[in-house]
């Protein structure tokens, strides 16, 4: 007997939930009228099936309590491109209510075994919104974002999707392919650096495609420990996929240091600051961080020649490496927004078409 259910909910949140929230007074701010006049007006057409656990006691849904695949999709595009622009609320408060509604989202294409064909388009659009949320809120207090459970999400997402492919392969169904080496970007730029990740793609593909070359190519540097090399390709992804390639970004500069502190090390001779600012990618306002982060690893900083003060702090500093004195036990410095991607991020202009239709670069 097929357990599966097929819904039919062509609704963005079931009747029955939309009034059991309204009377229990569980409306999120997202889901009331902007124009009402006075705040907290629930608005029946905002509110969004919000995200419940599944528990052994629980009854098997209705057909009429589960959105139909078409919906599901309508409803992606609403988060997307109404509530993700929304200026009412820091981005953080955003991304937690869209976060939550898309779990949801995800519980019901489980509940009705959605095909391949009908889960890529709902859940690509879904690993674009993770990998961009998890960049843009990588420096943010852990009170407004937990980048552990973002990062499982999307680890989750980026392999239901390369599953997916699989499928149509088997069944002998390119229909779907528009957007498949860019999710295997995406998964690769995300796994940087993963030696399963770089298995998996030239098993599947070869280490010379074309449209992943750069990619594997970077993820071979990083099973060299040339971290330079990889950060130099990494910077040459498109937008998203450097986005989410760069939360590896203070891993890398942790190994470097390490190595220069034993290649470099000497108790007379020095390297300047900005030497460093160059190689590992410090640029613009993450340029003063640097200092910090040498301090971090405990890293001996000599000033330089007072006649050569600059008003550029880091160049009048340089830095004396040892080995016995960098702190190994240190782990890598919290991710931060790197400038030129940031950058790269703003001109692609509308974020919602990025991540509902996918490459901008």
């Amino acid at each position: 007997m097929n357990e599966f259910i097929r819904g039919t909910c062509e609704e963005m949140c079931p009747k029955a939930e939309i009034d059991l929230r309204i009377r229990e007074k569980l409306v999120h701010f997202f889901e009331t009228d902007p124009d009402a006049g006075r705040p907290g007006v629930p608005d029946r057409h905002r509110m969004v099936k919000e995200f419940s656990r599944s528990a052994a006691d629980r009854r098997q849904p209705k057909p009429w309590e589960i959105r139909t695949p078409a919906m599901l999709l309508e409803t992606i595009h609403y988060l997307l491109t109404i509530v993700l622009p929304d200026p009412r609320r820091p981005y953080y408060q955003r991304y937690e209510f869209i976060f939550d509604r898309m779990r949801a989202i995800r519980q019901e294409m489980v509940i009705q075994n959605l095909s391949a064909m009908e889960t890529l388009p709902i859940l690509e659009p879904i690993v674009r919104f993770l990998c961009y949320s998890a960049f843009r809120l990588c420096d943010a207090p852990i009170a407004e974002f937990d980048p552990k459970i973002c990062s499982q999400h999307l680890q989750e997402c980026l392999k239901k999707v390369l599953r997916c492919y699989e499928e149509l392969d088997e069944a002998s169904n390119r229909a779907a392919d528009s957007n498949r080496f860019e999710m295997e970007r995406l998964y690769l730029s995300f796994n940087i650096g993963s030696t399963e990740a770089t298995q998996s793609a030239i098993t599947r593909y070869g280490a010379s495609e074309p449209k992943l070359r750069l990619h594997i190519t970077t993820q071979l540097e990083c099973h060299r420990g040339n971290y330079f090399a990889a950060m130099q390709n990494m910077l040459q992804f498109a937008p998203l996929e450097a986005a989410v390639a760069s939360l590896k970004l203070p891993q890398f500069r942790r190994q470097i240091l390490l190595q220069f502190s034993v290649a470099y090390q000497s108790r007379v001779q020095t390297v300047p600051l900005e030497w460093l600012e160059s190689i590992l990618h410090y640029e613009g306002r993450e340029r003063t961080c640097l200092l910090n982060d040498c301090r971090h690893y405990n890293l001996q900083l000599v000033p330089r020649d007072s006649g050569q003060r600059s008003t550029d702090g880091n160049r009048n500093w340089a830095v004396k490496f040892e080995k016995a004195t960098f702190d190994g036990q240190r782990s890598a410095i919290q991710p931060r927004k790197v400038p030129p991607i940031e950058d790269a991020l703003e001109h692609c202009g509308n974020i919602s078409r990025m991540l509902l239709d996918g490459f901008c670069g």
